[in-house]
């Protein structure tokens, strides 16, 4: 009798315990492998399948549920109905986890497509919480495509990480997940903090005052990190000049360099870019663009002008219906080669279509590794795997 009431004590005991320890890790979050940096790509081979890739929402998906109680996120997003990225967003807000978060109603794609998100995320959201709806005022096509989240702490399998960066070029939604997309996750208090000073400005001029937007650039040359958030306005008008045009401008020496490019949308306002890389080309620099064939007549006719010239150019089909389609709504740039008196690595990436709008009207952010290894050598082998997808190249 005694001993089966010290076995019924133990297994008291160890149910007990077991029940702290896991109310524990609910509040904790669930801990989280990572690496910091580190890049994330939709799968090219499913993607040319016209297949989901969920490698990147998974990832989102496993941040946010690595929270711990107490924590914040700060999210800025302009597509949104990813019922997972949700799902943890709830899970995050009854463990304790603050939310701020910013979503795009500027125009009618968004309006629709958020609205049952914006109405499902208002149900569970606490004290300390918010939701800012987003209405960019300086056009009527004006909207905020960022598509980033902070995280002030993520439990991970090394402990707690602090302030940490997800930058994206994917929406979060499931259509998304069947284009080719990139982001990228970094720890760093200044750029943490740089971001979050740009999230807070977006949220004061939410319903209106966009146009007097600031424009700001992050450099810290110790990290090799900066930033660009966009538009690039001040005092209520357009301020500066290209900020793609300034990067490739740091080219110092053209000849051996090597600017590979992939691109989403391409309107003729920006045919300065291809016109740049084709002064770069002309002076020897090695030149690799992968676009496709919804960018502006005058963008594929410059990019086959730089084609015949030598230059290697892929444009995947998204507009033919009897032809394999292929979608890139990844953005980014890189370099190799000397950059600014320096030989080094230069990778931008971020929401930052080559778009008017992307550059005078959009809240966007490009997002610059100078000398990153980790990030440009996933990168490199990434665009390796992109150039072997069905398109017409040369």
């Amino acid at each position: 009798m005694i001993l089966i009431k010290n076995l019924l004590g133990l297994i008291l005991l160890l149910t007990l315990v077991s029940c702290s320890k896991s109310k524990q890790d609910s509040l904790e979050g669930l801990p989280l492998d990572i690496s910091f940096p580190s890049a994330y790509f939709t799968d090219p081979d499913k993607i040319a399948s016209q297949s989901a890739s969920p490698v990147i929402m998974d990832k989102l998906i496993a941040m946010i549920n690595a929270s711990p109680a107490h924590s914040s996120i700060y999210l800025s997003i302009f597509g949104f109905d990813h019922s997972g990225v949700i799902a943890s967003l709830k899970k995050a807000s009854k463990r304790g986890v603050d939310l701020h978060l910013l979503v795009d109603n500027s125009i009618d794609e968004t309006r629709l497509q958020n609205a049952k998100t914006i109405s499902t995320i208002k149900g569970f959201l606490t004290d300390g919480s918010e939701l800012v709806i987003v209405d960019n005022d300086c056009t009527a096509s004006a909207i905020n495509h960022n598509k980033f989240v902070l995280f002030s702490s993520l439990n991970t399998l090394e402990g707690l990480k602090h302030q940490v960066i997800f930058q994206t070029s994917h929406n979060f939604t499931i259509d998304d997940s069947k284009k080719i997309q990139d982001a990228v996750v970094v720890s760093d208090s200044g750029i943490y903090e740089a971001y979050f000073n740009y999230w807070q400005d977006i949220s004061k001029k939410a319903v209106s005052g966009m146009t007097n937007f600031y424009y700001r650039e992050y450099q810290n040359e110790l990290t090799g990190i900066s930033a660009y958030y966009f538009p690039k306005r001040r005092n209520g008008v357009s301020y500066g000049d290209d900020t793609i045009i300034e990067i490739l401008n740091g080219i110092s020496k053209p000849s051996g360099a090597i600017i590979k490019v992939g691109m989403s949308d391409w309107t003729s306002s920006r045919l300065n870019i291809v016109n740049k890389l084709g002064d770069l080309l002309n002076a020897g620099a090695h030149i690799e663009v992968i676009a496709k064939n919804k960018a502006d007549i005058e963008i594929l006719n410059g990019l086959e002008g730089l084609r015949k010239k030598g230059a290697y150019i892929k444009i995947y089909n998204i507009v033919n219906s009897n032809q394999q389609k292929v979608n890139i709504h990844a953005k980014f740039l890189m370099i190799k080669g000397e950059w600014k008196g320096k030989q080094c690595t230069v990778l931008a990436t971020g929401s930052h279509n080559y778009t008017q709008n992307a550059l005078r009207n959009n809240n966007e952010t490009l997002l610059l590794f100078k000398n990153n290894t980790v990030l440009y050598n996933a990168y490199t082998i990434w665009y390796d795997a992109l150039k072997k997808l069905p398109g017409s190249s040369e």
